[in-house]
């Protein structure tokens, strides 16, 4: 009997840390949270509803996933972005991604391509509606259904590891940064070459649209960084001017 109670007060644990991380997740996804913002254990813990226990176990879980960091004696805060960790992440992709494509066209039959499909479909109505966060959503969905295709369970795991590290910590620059109507042209370039099964031209058109996707952020990032700092710049030196 004290066995099955110990038994059930651990999957409370875990179900309530569960739902932390789940509530975590979701704020980071919709930039509730901002890189570099401290995270206060009270306030999250009574907006999901929980103790602050299980809110600092999800925040070991995404520290150990590099979402935020721990400083001692102050607490957690967002990690902020990093385009050299973008530019890996990307690299890291396009060989994933490619290299698994001929299982993917092996395996590739009518209900894949119908999958594809809609996948597809649901980018390009998140691109006619300017949903920025939608199309980031859809844009993963069609890439990670193409990887679920080849059934290699082992890089399909790495792929969903790198989604959550690009959507959980970057989500607010892939957001600022993306390109809508030419990353849409390459989606269907992907896909034309999927349907007539030309796996040169496929993993052609699929490396191609990740290294523009990544040239593209990176060089908004930087550009955007530049203006930060030229903002601070100019803001401390008009309180100088105005001593």
């Amino acid at each position: 009997m004290a066995s099955a109670k110990k038994v059930k007060k651990v999957v409370e644990r875990t179900d309530l840390a569960h739902k932390a991380y789940m509530g975590i997740r979701q704020m980071l996804m919709y930039n509730e949270i901002m890189p570099g913002q401290k995270i206060k254990y009270q306030d999250f813990a009574d907006q999901l509803g929980v103790s602050i226990t299980p809110v600092i176990h999800a925040l070991k879980f995404l520290e150990f996933k590099n979402i935020v960091r721990y400083e001692h004696n102050k607490g957690y805060y967002v990690n902020e972005a990093n385009p050299e960790e973008i530019k890996e992440i990307y690299e890291t992709r396009e060989v994933l991604e490619v290299a698994i494509l001929p299982k993917t066209l092996s395996n590739l039959d009518e209900t894949g391509i119908k999958r594809l499909q809609a996948a597809l479909a649901d980018f390009e109505e998140s691109v006619r509606n300017a949903d920025y966060y939608g199309r980031l959503i859809s844009d993963m969905k069609f890439h990670f259904t193409l990887a679920s295709l080849s059934q290699c369970r082992i890089q399909l795991q790495i792929l969903e590891e790198l989604f959550d590290l690009l959507f959980l910590r970057y989500s607010h620059d892939l957001v600022v940064t993306s390109i809508s109507e030419t990353s849409l042209q390459e989606h269907h370039q992907i896909m034309d070459s999927l349907i007539s099964r030309n796996l040169s031209k496929s993993q052609k058109n699929l490396s191609n649209h990740l290294v523009n996707v990544k040239n593209h952020i990176i060089k908004k990032l930087d550009r955007l960084n530049v203006e930060k700092r030229e903002s601070v710049f100019d803001f401390h030196s008009f309180k100088s001017d105005n001593k």
